[in-house]
């Protein structure tokens, strides 16, 4: 039996885009929960968001948030 495997592909650069996802934290549970959203990590600092709103999976409450209360994670 033979194996047949792809050429090594390049690693990306650090140059490359960052796309981060937003989360916010329930100030109930304290559980990080994905907005749905996503940006690019050197927009970020630049960035104005308006204050929306998220129906919370942890504790089913409807919370508030600013870009102050967002965790970019991957």
């Amino acid at each position: 039996m033979r194996y047949y495997f792809d050429k090594p592909r390049p690693r990306k650069s650090t140059s490359d885009i960052v796309i981060k996802r937003i989360l916010v934290r329930c100030p109930a549970t304290s559980k990080l929960t994905a907005t749905g959203k996503v940006i690019n990590e050197q927009l970020w600092p630049e960035t104005k968001l308006e204050a929306s709103k998220l129906t919370c999976p942890h504790c089913q409450q409807v919370h508030s948030w600013t870009k102050k209360d967002v965790v970019l994670a991957r």
